[in-house]
């Protein structure tokens, strides 16, 4: 089993998946073929559909590190590296058909984005960096790219210096989520200060002359994503923010605000760079701003003065 999983992480590669997909699927079919070993089962043809059922049980009922059950997401990532795998063996002739195929994953609750910050909040929070400082100036950029453009935080961290157009106002995003290319719309203060950054910021912070990532460390290296969140936490604690605030916090803040605004969802598709429209309407259901307004004027209530 072992040796069938690094095959299909080479057919991964070949396919050009993202690196982080084929270490995350490798890394749970390793633990399902631990799981397979510790049942008896050592040859990819003894696995059935009971097998597979029984595995998804096993996620349901199992333990993680921190001492709580998997979530239903987490469920389901593990069953589809599972599926994929299955698929694949079927596909390539290891086995006659796909004990996995049949199998459902598991309903998950429709949950909305927390922490969502209103308009007073986020002026608030990006004022908070001392942009008289270099690292704080650079870190005032970085809220800003984040605000304005609604990026995810691996795609800031692999921006280059050619991905900002001052001019126009508009941000390339190499190789997005899905290794997926899309140009953004980059606002007039975000662009001010990206600019302002790269002319008197930058190349104080600069070691490799030949390194064209947008913001760097106070060695010059690109950012870490650890980097970045603890830029985030650190800002939130110093605005005596009460809501939990991440990188991701800005992404769901920028699709909220402009949906209020009565921006098209579509545009909000192609600015989030949602593959799929459903994952951006459940800002929809965020937004309650029309809602309300038909609320006050409809609601009988609403009419009476006591």
């Amino acid at each position: 089993m072992i040796d069938l999983v690094e095959t299909y992480r080479l057919h991964l590669t070949t396919l050009n998946y993202a690196a982080g997909t084929i270490r995350n699927h490798r890394l749970i079919l390793r633990s399902f073929a631990a799981w397979l070993a510790a049942k008896g089962i050592t040859d990819s043809a003894a696995v059935t559909k009971d097998t597979i059922r029984d595995w998804q049980t096993h996620l349901f009922e199992e333990i993680n590190t921190r001492g709580h059950p998997n979530s239903v997401a987490v469920q389901n990532n593990k069953l589809n590296a599972v599926k994929s795998f299955c698929r694949f063996l079927c596909d390539e002739g290891y086995l006659v058909s796909d004990p996995a195929k049949s199998i459902a994953y598991a309903r998950e609750p429709s949950r909305l984005p927390r922490s969502i910050m209103s308009q007073a909040e986020i002026k608030k929070l990006l004022k908070t960096p001392d942009t008289t400082s270099a690292l704080g100036y650079r870190d005032r950029t970085i809220l800003e790219v984040f605000y304005s453009a609604g990026i995810r935080r691996e795609e800031l961290l692999n921006l280059l210096l050619t991905d900002v157009d001052y001019d126009e106002g508009f941000l390339r995003i190499n190789a997005g989520k899905g290794k997926k290319d899309r140009v953004v719309p980059l606002g007039r203060i975000a662009c001010r200060y990206c600019e302002n950054y790269c002319t008197a910021v930058r190349p104080l912070l600069i070691r490799n002359p030949a390194d064209t990532h947008l913001f760097l460390s106070l060695k010059g290296t690109r950012l870490s994503k650890s980097m970045v969140w603890e830029i985030v936490k650190r800002y939130a604690r110093k605005a005596h923010m009460q809501k939990t605030i991440s990188p991701h916090t800005f992404r769901h803040t920028c699709a909220t605000l402009m949906l209020r605004n009565k921006a098209n969802i579509r545009h909000i598709q192609e600015l989030l760079g949602h593959a799929c429209l459903t994952s951006t309407q459940v800002y929809t259901r965020v937004s309650i701003t029309d809602l309300k307004e038909v609320y006050a004027k409809c609601h009988p209530r609403e009419k009476d003065k006591d």
